[in-house]
């Protein structure tokens, strides 16, 4: 029997002097890799796919690395380290990493500080730079080209465990120019298809079994991914209820604001190079005049489920706009500003009940993609 560990393309057995096992018996090649295409190019058709563990697996591994001492040092500890083996998402790569850093903690303030960090910058965390997301980012270096690259850190826009919509993931790439659209919506949608299937195929996105259309990232993907892209903010879903001046707003290239509690979007962020900002569900109500007035590269906004009204007539600024998204908003007129976004490629308008009216509409010359679902009229 033949062992090949963790292989990245196909190997050739007759190269190497090695029989084909389907054809001679005794003979058996098994063989671990990443990657799904792998497995077809071997011959495999139907791989065995090593799932991630279950909580009570995770927990068992867990406890063994880090120790019975530890754990009954302290009442409490026991308790937070349930949390903190949950955080691994049962890979077993973190398990052992984490639970041998925790080891040598007794005390709770040192189990909380912990968990503090891997809830929210888990890159932070001993032993994650130096062996965690290296052995990770080696599925990501050897992804093919820059493309596909961009489309996996796309993801991790979302917040964790979030069931991203595929085709939403396309319409977002396509207009912000990581897929070309130039040949028509169609069959950029098609390459945006292809481009999920081989991220999937990698294991560095994950199929939802209960929904159909949806992918995620494992929390831990999720996190090399932030660790690679520097020039991302990203708070989706940590209840922020303002926004909070970053250092590095003049340089950021992809903002998610999403499913927070935020209410108001005031001031004048300068993001000069700022691309995307996402801020669906982040319970707005209201948008101040100047707040679009520095993003003179804004390609993708969503606004999608919040209540707003109205848009500010700045919104006019946002001369590069090709993507924005007022499902389920509170919108009541088309305004001027919104007819001047001469660039729009897709506008998505779908239960906007307050709406009366999309009169200069017509003006939207470039206008590929509109959606009307439940809309009032």
């Amino acid at each position: 029997m033949l062992f090949l560990d963790d292989i990245w393309e196909k190997v050739d057995l007759a190269e190497i002097g090695v029989p084909d096992p389907r054809t001679h018996k005794g003979c058996k090649v098994a063989f671990t890799t990443r990657s799904r295409d792998v497995c077809s190019r071997m011959g495999d058709e139907d791989p065995m796919e090593v799932k991630c563990l279950t909580d009570s697996e995770a927990f068992d591994l867990f406890q063994k690395k880090v120790g019975q001492i530890t754990l009954g040092s302290k009442p409490g500890i026991l308790d937070l380290a349930i949390e903190v083996s949950r955080k691994c998402s049962g890979l077993p790569l973190a398990l052992n990493v984490i639970g041998e850093t925790m080891s040598s903690k007794r005390t709770i303030q040192e189990w909380k500080r912990a968990k503090d960090v891997l809830k929210s910058y888990a890159v932070q965390f001993s032993g994650m730079k130096d062996k965690i997301i290296p052995l990770l980012k080696y599925s990501y270096d050897s992804l093919e080209g820059d493309q596909i690259k961009s489309c996996l850190l796309y993801c991790a826009l979302y917040p964790e465990d979030y069931r991203i919509p595929k085709e939403k993931l396309i319409e977002y790439w396509i207009c912000e120019g990581i897929i070309d659209g130039s040949e028509g919506i169609e069959k950029a949608e098609n390459k945006g298809y292809a481009i999920i299937g081989s991220l999937v195929c990698q294991s560095l996105l994950m199929e939802g079994f209960d929904q159909k259309g949806v992918v995620y990232m494992h929390d831990v993907v999720r996190e090399m991914a932030l660790w690679i892209a520097s020039d991302f903010i990203v708070r989706a879903g940590v209840g922020l209820d303002e926004i909070r001046e970053a250092k590095n707003w003049k340089v950021v290239k992809m903002m998610s604001l999403m499913d927070n509690r935020i209410g108001h979007l005031a001031g004048s962020p300068e993001c000069l190079e700022l691309t995307t900002l996402l801020l669906q569900r982040a319970n707005l109500s209201k948008i101040s005049s100047e707040f679009f007035n520095y993003m003179p590269k804004l390609a993708v906004l969503d606004l999608s489920g919040n209540s707003l009204p109205k848009l500010p007539e700045e919104i006019s600024n946002l001369v590069t706009l090709q993507y924005l998204n007022l499902s389920h908003t509170e919108i009541q007129e088309f305004s001027k500003g919104l007819q001047e976004l001469n660039k729009l490629i897709h506008l998505d308008l779908e239960n906007t009940s307050q709406l009366k009216s999309i009169a200069g509409i017509s003006r939207l010359q470039n206008l590929k993609v509109l959606k009307l679902l439940d809309y009032s009229l």
